[in-house]
């Protein structure tokens, strides 16, 4: 099993004309000062925001205008990635810089390759189309954020939201419930729903049509009787004249019923870019007149929102933004109302050419019509002959179309059910059993059995670890439970083993025994090939650790150096570096 390892940091801010190079080790490491404000946790966000990830990072860092590389290793191979703002460089092994413009997308699929982290997730607005997330969703399990992870497990880093319940899907390849070819058929499934999604749609496009020859071509009640000869002349007759006219109909009658479909989805897209023309003025509203201060705490999830005067400004340029595409779907809107208004106009000339042609054979004597066959007036006829044309057609479409849905579906659900077999419901009960005999151990390693864990069944049950024991023994309860999804990932070997981040494991002011016995669990549990790199404050209880570690030690100049500015500036000269020749994406 490969594991990926921090080997280096640089980081350079322009704006400060400072910077600082920090280098870790492949086991222990220590992030230590005297000082809650020097900049530890920082230091320990900018390893994965390097990369690609999106800690909560205070307004005055991201003020500062920095860039960053980070040197790391997977198994014996070294990359180097950069990062500023959210532009994204990488450099493979003996390889050129690469240069990606923003993180999800070709960053995403470049770095899960890289680290071999092959879980997907549907996009948030179209559920067919699956998606590599971004780097966050790997470091998940690894990382435990002094602000939000003890407080909330998988959340340590901001924009996770993106994707919608992706909780289940992500804990469970980590933790091994799916394997990498569950989403082989994930990905057979969503080409197969695109499909389906197609004809669906040809599907009330076709239903439209219908309804709109029900609505022009109108079935005729009235019936006289013609003799079979005369019948057949006439048919011979006009079926001449009418062919060319009969062909056009039909082209306008297709043509309206698109129309019709377009402004059916335009109005949708209107009243929803009006609602999120609304949302957003209530939003800037409320940003301005009902928070103080520059950060907005969620009531619900407990997110800290930047509220800054930029953020601010964003909103309204997002407001504009859907104020302006309100004004161009009005105005397609009505485009498509002129045009199918042209339509129509076609449509009634075409008819009255018919009836023209109706009245060219109405020299037909009324004594000749006998009660030998009951047929359709001649004026019927010529417009039945059309009408049952343009129903045919399109109820041949909606057959073949309806039948391609059905087999999709079929075949989908015979994909759902290989899929199954990937994992039998007795493997999963030995995950379980695994996962919850790790959780027991470690809680009682930590000394944390006022915890109740009788509602813990799988790693999905983090929730239900929360509002048990004290402050302090819930903490522990869920660094145990942390470990335990870590130890997981080291058995199902579904990606490389990421370094194990832990900011500040004396949350809750652990009683000293307790903290020096976190610190010698930590170093005892995490794999003995895998990286440890801790926050902690300079205190007597981590000495044990701080012997065995790699120590940077931070002091009240923080993390930038006036005096390194320079020299750290030479190294992050990665953006200057893109030739022609390299692969930009």
């Amino acid at each position: 099993m490969k594991n990926l390892a921090f080997k280096q940091l640089v980081v350079a801010s322009d704006t400060l004309k400072s910077g600082n190079q920090f280098e870790f080790k492949p086991r222990f490491n220590l992030i230590t000062a005297d000082d809650n404000s020097f900049g530890k946790s920082t230091l320990a966000k900018l390893l994965f925001w390097t990369l690609g990830g999106e800690p909560v990072l205070d307004i005055t860092w991201t003020s500062f205008d920095v860039r960053c590389l980070v040197d790391f290793s997977v198994g014996n191979e070294t990359y180097q990635a950069g990062r500023y703002g959210n532009i994204m460089f990488l450099r493979r092994p003996n390889g050129q810089w690469e240069k990606f413009p923003k993180i999800t997308g070709a960053y995403s699929e470049a770095f899960a390759e890289i680290v071999g982290f092959e879980a997907l997730l549907p996009n948030r607005n179209d559920a067919t189309k699956l998606e590599t997330p971004p780097p966050a969703f790997y470091f998940l399990p690894f990382y435990i954020d002094q602000q939000r992870s003890w407080s909330q497990a998988w959340n340590g880093f901001s924009n996770l939201e993106q994707y919608s319940k992706w909780q289940k899907t992500i804990i469970e390849y980590h933790t091994g419930y799916l394997l990498p070819e569950f989403f082989t058929f994930e990905e057979q499934i969503a080409a197969r729903n695109v499909e389906k999604k197609t004809a669906e749609v040809e599907v009330k496009k076709i239903e439209a049509a219908i309804e709109v020859v029900k609505t022009y071509l109108p079935t005729s009640s009235k019936t006289v009787a013609l003799s079979k000869g005369e019948f057949d002349t006439l048919a011979a007759e006009v079926t001449e004249d009418i062919a060319k006219l009969q062909a056009k109909q039909e082209e306008l009658l297709g043509t309206i019923a698109e129309i019709q479909t377009e402004r059916l989805y335009l109005q949708g897209q209107l009243d929803l870019a009006r609602l999120a023309s609304a949302e957003l003025e209530k939003d800037y509203a409320f940003s301005v007149e009902c928070v103080e201060g520059e950060v907005l705490l969620c009531p619900l999830c407990g997110t800290m929102h930047d509220n800054s005067s930029p953020v601010r400004a964003s909103i309204l340029a997002d407001k504009d933004e859907a104020d302006s595409q309100v004004m161009k779907l009005s105005e397609k809107i009505e485009r498509q109302g002129s045009k199918l208004a042209k339509n129509q106009v076609r449509l009634e000339s075409v008819r009255t050419e018919i009836e023209a042609i109706t009245n060219k054979y109405n020299s037909l004597e009324p004594s000749e019509i006998t009660d030998t066959e009951a047929i359709t007036t001649k004026s019927s006829i010529l417009e039945s002959i059309a009408s049952r044309a343009v129903q045919k057609h399109v109820q041949r479409t909606m057959e073949t179309k309806t039948a391609l849905i059905r087999t999709i579906q079929s075949t989908n659900k015979k994909l759902k059910a290989e899929q199954k077999k990937l994992l039998t419901k007795e493997e999963r009960k030995e995950l379980d059993a695994t996962f919850k005999d790790t959780l027991f151990r470690y809680i009682d390693e930590l000394k944390a059995q006022g915890i109740n864990l009788s509602p813990v069944k799988s790693p999905l049950d983090y929730k239900k670890l929360y509002g048990s024991g004290g402050a302090a023994e819930s903490t522990r309860g869920i660094l145990a439970y942390y470990m335990s999804v870590i130890q997981q990932a080291h058995r199902a070997e579904n990606e490389a083993f990421s370094a194990v981040v832990i900011d500040t494991p004396n949350q809750q002011e652990q009683a000293d025994f307790n903290y020096e016995r976190i610190l010698k669990f930590l170093m005892d549990t995490v794999p003995s090939n895998a990286q440890l790199i801790l926050c902690a404050m300079n205190r007597s209880e981590i000495q044990s650790y701080k012997n065995a570690a790699h120590v940077i030690e931070l002091d009240e100049k923080k993390i930038l150096c006036d005096t390194k500015y320079a020299e750290c500036r030479a190294l992050l000269s990665f953006d200057d570096s893109i030739a022609s020749s390299s692969s930009t994406i």
